[in-house]
């Protein structure tokens, strides 16, 4: 079930989908790839920014904090607690306070007492041996720093220490005054990180959105005229060829439907003109269709019916054209439908005749049997119009099988898909020779067929064209014969 939901998305919006996604997942990868160069570098820049920033604050701290350590007064205590409240009101981001101390000595032992800062997270934190023996050691101001966990209760704070060791020059021999220490607190640079971030996560996100929009509207604009062409490709193949496309995206979409309206009225047009063509035609080309068409023929074993309206001359004198045309028409109807049922092709009409040719083991049966049912269908047909007082018309038939020479007829530019030979000829004059609703047949075709009806010997017959005299069977249609 969901494998076949998804197979019908696919198809209703393939396209649509496969667009989006395309662009989404080349707008994600990019941001990828960004951020993963980027961040690194941001995160370095942002370090190495809060690092100017730290040694630039403990430098200038421990400037202050030399005269004070040196002096011990009171105007010099002063000047330092105002530095370090300015430093505090400042509020420095990641900055958690900074401490100063200073060396005393008692018994000849020297220790580090706290003297000034802020931040009462760090303010008297116990002075680690190892911290105090790199400063008995230090030679120079120089600024050094270290990861430093504060332990704040339950919470543990990683932070930068950065130390600074304060001392005086007297006759050549630095003596250490005291040393600052300043924390700075790691999470103040993930946390800039966190913002550019966010940031970047919500632009991206944005543009995304937009993007995603763009191309859904911009698929919709390209899938939709695609999808009515696949719709109305269904219908042709179902037959229906009352399709126009109405697409104006002024792209090759609109030029593609501006084909395919072209290949619609082609097909149209070719429709209509294949009433005016034998089913056999139809066959031939589409079996050709990959050749090119050439004059020529083969010979082939079938059976022929032909169907004159007896009396039309004077009929053509009496009517309208119009009228003409619809009475012939209506006969033509129904001598077609059936011949058609029973598997028969009509070749052509000439003028008030119908040509029709019959293939197959079964050709002549399902001639004979058309010829009984054309007449039968006749004779209802007449009752009704004479009924109406409307024209009616007979019908005279002629059967007859043979050998023949099917093939294009004509000349290049124009032609004519038929059969020629004696059995042409033969039910062409049979036909001639039969009367008002009768139908006639050559002995050696009625011989050689298996259809069970009713029928009586013809004198011989004397056909034009024929050099021996013929010797034909009546069939009947078994009903009565009335005159009307």
């Amino acid at each position: 079930m969901i494998k076949k939901y998804i197979k019908q998305l696919l198809y209703k919006g393939g396209l649509k989908l496969k667009l989006v996604s395309f662009v989404f997942i080349s707008i994600f990868l990019a941001i990828s790839v960004q951020n993963y160069f980027i961040i690194p570098f941001i995160k370095k820049s942002i370090e190495q920014k809060a690092f100017e920033v730290s040694f630039t604050t403990i430098e200038h701290i421990s400037d202050f904090s030399s005269f004070a350590l040196l002096e011990r007064t009171y105007e010099n205590r002063l000047s330092l607690n105002d530095t370090i409240e300015k430093l505090k009101e400042s509020h420095l981001d990641g900055l958690l306070g900074i401490a100063i101390y200073q060396r005393q000595k008692d018994n000849q032992k020297n220790y580090f007492q706290y003297i000034a800062g802020f931040g009462d997270k760090v303010k008297k934190l116990p002075l680690e041996p190892s911290l105090l023996e790199r400063l008995q050691k230090a030679k120079d101001e120089k600024v050094t720093y270290e990861t430093y966990t504060i332990q704040n209760g339950k919470e543990k704070i990683e932070t930068y220490r950065f130390v600074k060791p304060i001392f005086y020059h007297y006759e050549g021999k630095n003596i250490l005054l005291g040393f600052t220490l300043l924390y700075y607190d790691k999470k103040a640079i993930s946390k800039i990180i966190d913002q550019v971030l966010d940031y970047i996560y919500t632009i991206a996100f944005v543009i995304l959105l937009l993007a995603t929009l763009y191309v859904y509207f911009i698929g919709t604009r390209v899938t939709k005229p695609l999808l009515a062409i696949t719709e109305a490709s269904s219908e042709i193949t179902k037959g229906n060829l009352d399709i126009h496309l109405d697409v104006h995206t002024n792209d090759e979409i609109q030029n593609l439907a501006n084909h395919f309206n072209t290949m619609v009225a082609w097909l149209r047009e070719k429709n209509k003109l294949q009433k005016f063509v034998s089913n056999s035609t139809v066959n031939m080309i589409k079996n050709s269709s990959n050749e090119p068409s050439r004059l020529g023929g083969e010979h082939r074993e079938m059976t022929f019916l032909f169907s004159d309206i007896r009396n039309f001359t004077s009929l053509n004198e009496k009517k309208r054209p119009q009228e003409v045309i619809n009475i012939v028409n209506c006969y033509f109807a129904l001598q077609a439908k059936i011949i058609k049922k029973n598997g028969g092709d009509i070749d052509k009409f000439i003028g008030d005749e119908i040509m029709a040719s019959f293939g197959g083991e079964d050709a002549t049966n399902n001639a004979i049997k058309s010829a009984i049912e054309i007449q039968q269908e006749i004779r209802k047909e007449n009752i009704i119009r004479n009924d109406k007082n409307e024209t009616i018309c007979h019908v005279g038939i002629g059967i007859s099988q043979g050998k023949v020479i099917v093939g294009n007829v004509g000349y290049n530019e124009h032609m004519d898909y038929t059969a020629i030979g004696l059995a042409v000829n033969m039910t062409s004059r049979l036909c001639s020779a039969a009367k008002e609703g009768e139908i006639i047949i050559d002995k050696k075709t009625f011989t050689n067929a298996s259809y069970a009806c009713e029928y009586s010997l013809t004198k011989p017959l004397t056909l034009k064209g024929i050099s021996n005299h013929v010797t034909a069977y009546s069939i009947s249609t078994k009903e009565k014969q009335d005159d009307i």
